[in-house]
């Protein structure tokens, strides 16, 4: 019966596709879809460049966010696709999200990760809410940059990994808090 089940699943796959991590939820379709979508956004030449266009979208989505951060404060989306500190910051953040793909099967770096991210923006008073817009953001931002490619699948799949990253800021967001460390609920 062994030898009947292997066949079947080379010939029909076996199913494994859909079975959640149990450390991320994630399905091993969906880190597939995320890690293969995110190959388009940063390849070497365009990086930089979507990285910037990350950033002009999220504010024209969110202006709240953009005095947050003060080098960019009044800029418009014109001075903000000139300006070097913004290349350098969508560098940054891009080459960010990129080790967070990479360490998708990873779940425990993948934590720690996310913590040092949570701590460096929570310590800022950059709270949950931010991190909630962007994830409702993110689909968007995949439809403008990789096209066809950001299938419903690929944008369901970025959209539940968000949600897996934000249940883990929530959750350093909880703890500073209760620590009375930074990261004030006075922004989320």
């Amino acid at each position: 019966m062994g030898m009947i089940n292997s066949i079947y699943a080379s010939i029909f796959g076996s199913g494994d596709a859909d079975v959640p991590d149990p450390a991320t939820g994630l399905t091993p379709r969906e880190k597939e879809a995320i890690t293969a979508s995110w190959a388009l956004l940063a390849q070497k030449k365009e990086i930089r460049k979507h990285g910037v266009e990350f950033f002009v979208m999220l504010f024209e989505t969110y202006p709240y966010m953009q005095p947050t951060f003060n080098a960019f404060k009044g800029m418009t989306s014109e001075d903000l696709r000139r300006d070097k500190t913004m290349y350098s910051h969508a560098l940054t953040v891009m080459y960010s999200i990129g080790n967070l793909v990479e360490n998708l099967d990873d779940a425990e770096q993948l934590v720690l990760l996310v913590n040092k991210i949570a701590f460096n923006h929570l310590s800022r008073d950059i709270g949950i809410r931010y991190f909630e817009d962007l994830k409702d953001m993110f689909p968007k931002f995949l439809v403008a940059r990789a096209g066809e490619a950001a299938t419903p699948f690929v944008q369901q799949s970025w959209t539940k990994f968000l949600g897996v990253m934000n249940s883990v800021v929530q959750q350093k967001a909880d703890e500073m808090k209760q620590g009375g460390g930074a990261g004030g609920s006075s922004k989320s």
